[in-house]
C-alpha cells in the first residue's frame, strides 16, 4: 500500500470522519491485526493537536478460546467494571471514537458453540449499552474505517495466493471508492455528504408514510412514523462539530415505525451476524415482527441473534443506496457491512436511531422510544435488499404515489 495514501486515509478518518479538534481525546478501537494502521492514525491525530490517543485492541481468537475452554456457563457473562465505567469516562470527557472494522479475523469464530457465543455477545452489548445509545444519538463524533489486509483480501477476492499483491489489489479498489484519488479527498468527502442531505432533504419533504420495495423473491412494505426524518452524510455532534459516521458512506436512512413491516425480503449480499458470515438470507415479517426466516447455513445463528431481545425481530432502520454508489459500480462483495451496506439498500434488525426524530430529545427512556415507534434493542445489524432489479416506491398518507428507486438507479 501506498503510504501517501495511508496518510491521506489517515486525515480523511480524523478531518472528515470525525471532525477531530484540538485538545480533543481519541479513543482508537482496532483488532490485532490493524494496529499498525492505528499507530499511523495515532501519529496523524497527535499532530493535528489531540490531547490523548487511546487504542483499544481486541481479538476474535480470544472470544473463540475463551469459549473452547470454558467450564462455568456464568463465567462467559462476566465483564469487569472497569470496561462500563470507561465508556462512560470516554462520554463525558467527550472523546471521539474511531472504529477499525476487525476484517483481518471474519472466520475465526465459525464454528463455534452458538449458545456460549450468543451469551458473550449479549452480555457485552448490554454493558455497552449506554455508549452505543450516547452514538446512535450522535452525542459524539464517531466513525467506522476498514483496512485492507491479507485476511479480508482473501475473502473479498476468494483466492489465498500471494496475500501481499491480494492486499494491494483491494488497496488500490478501495482508492476511488474513499475518494483518495481525489486532490482534495476531504473537501471531495463534505461536498459529498451536503449532497446526501439534500437527497434526505427532498425525502423529508415527500412526507413518505410507506415504501414499498420490489425485486426479485422480495414484496416487502415498510411503515414510516410521521415524524421520522431522513438523515444521511454530515451529522452534527452534541459540541457542534459536523462530522461522518461512516467512511464510506454512500445511504440516507431514517428510523421506521417497528410494528408496520409486512412481506418478505431476500438479503442480496452476505452479512456477518454475531461473527459469522452468512448467505443467502431471507425474511418474512408481519406486523413489523419476524415470523420466518431462512438461511444457506448458520440458521442457528440467526436464531441466538432473535434470541438477544425483544427488538431483534423488528427493523430499526431503513436505508436507500442506489447502483451509482463507488461502491456498487467497484463489482466487488466486500463480505464486510461497512462497505456492502453502502453498495444496496438495506434494512437493519435491532435498535433504532434516536437522532431520527424531530422529537429526538425526548426520546431518553426505552419506553418513550417504543412510544414514538422507535424500536430499542441491544444489537443492530444491517441487511443488504437492494440490488440493480430493485424498485422502491414511497407513499403518502393519501395514497399518492412517487418512485424513488427504479431498477436499481435513484429517480429523484
Amino acid at each position: 500500500m501506498n503510504k501517501a495514501d495511508l496518510n491521506k486515509y489517515c486525515k480523511l478518518i480524523l478531518e472528515a470522519g470525525v471532525n477531530l479538534y484540538p485538545e480533543q481525546c481519541l479513543v482508537i478501537n482496532c483488532g490485532i491485526r490493524n494496529f499498525d494502521f492505528a499507530l499511523m492514525l495515532s501519529e496523524a491525530a497527535y499532530a493535528m493537536g489531540a490531547k490523548y490517543v487511546d487504542i483499544k485492541t481486541d481479538s476474535n481468537f480470544l472470544t473463540k478460546y475463551r469459549i473452547e475452554n470454558n467450564r462455568n456457563t456464568e463465567d462467559l457473562e462476566y465483564i469487569p467494571d472497569y470496561i462500563v465505567n470507561r465508556g462512560y469516562e470516554l462520554l463525558v470527557k467527550d472523546f471521539a471514537f474511531v472504529t477499525i472494522d476487525n476484517l483481518e479475523e471474519i472466520d475465526v469464530l465459525k464454528g463455534t458453540d452458538s449458545d456460549k457465543l450468543g451469551s458473550i455477545t449479549k452480555k457485552a452489548q448490554e454493558s455497552n449499552k449506554l455508549v452505543s445509545k450516547a452514538l446512535g444519538s450522535s452525542k459524539n463524533a464517531w466513525t467506522i474505517a476498514a483496512v485492507p489486509g491479507p485476511g479480508w483480501a482473501s475473502k473479498v477476492f476468494n483466492s489465498d495466493k500471494n496475500p501481499d499483491k491480494l492486499t494491494d489489489d483491494l488497496w488500490n479498489k478501495l482508492v476511488p471508492v474513499l475518494r483518495l484519488d481525489k486532490k482534495d479527498p476531504v473537501a471531495e468527502w463534505k461536498k459529498h455528504g451536503e449532497n446526501l442531505v439534500k437527497r434526505s432533504s427532498i425525502l423529508n419533504e415527500m412526507k413518505i408514510d410507506r415504501l414499498l420495495f420490489e425485486g426479485p423473491g422480495t414484496e416487502l412494505e415498510i411503515g414510516i412514523n410521521s415524524n421520522s426524518l431522513w438523515r444521511g452524510g454530515l451529522v452534527k455532534a452534541q459540541n457542534g462539530r459536523i462530522f461522518i459516521p461512516n467512511l464510506p458512506t454512500e445511504e440516507v436512512f431514517t428510523t421506521p415505525d417497528f410494528k408496520r413491516t409486512n412481506g418478505k425480503v431476500v438479503v442480496t449480499k452476505p452479512v456477518k451476524v454475531m461473527e459469522n458470515l452468512l448467505y443467502g438470507i431471507w425474511f418474512e415479517f408481519k406486523d413489523g415482527k419476524v415470523t420466518d426466516f431462512g438461511t444457506d447455513s448458520g440458521r442457528e445463528i440467526l436464531e441466538k441473534y432473535f434470541s438477544t431481545d425483544e427488538g431483534a425481530s423488528y427493523l430499526g432502520e431503513v436505508a436507500l443506496v442506489d447502483i451509482n454508489s463507488e461502491v456498487f459500480k467497484s463489482g466487488l462483495i466486500f463480505n464486510s457491512i461497512l462497505y456492502d451496506e453502502n453498495a444496496a439498500c438495506h434494512i437493519a434488525l435491532g435498535r433504532g436511531f434516536p437522532m431520527c426524530f424531530s422529537n429526538k430529545d425526548d426520546l431518553i427512556t426505552p419506553e418513550s422510544m417504543i412510544k414514538n415507534g422507535c424500536n430499542n434493542s441491544l444489537v443492530h445489524t444491517d441487511f443488504m435488499i437492494g440490488s440493480e432489479k430493485i424498485n422502491v416506491t414511497g407513499f403518502d398518507k393519501g395514497g399518492s404515489k412517487t418512485e424513488i428507486i427504479k431498477n436499481g438507479s435513484f429517480c429523484i
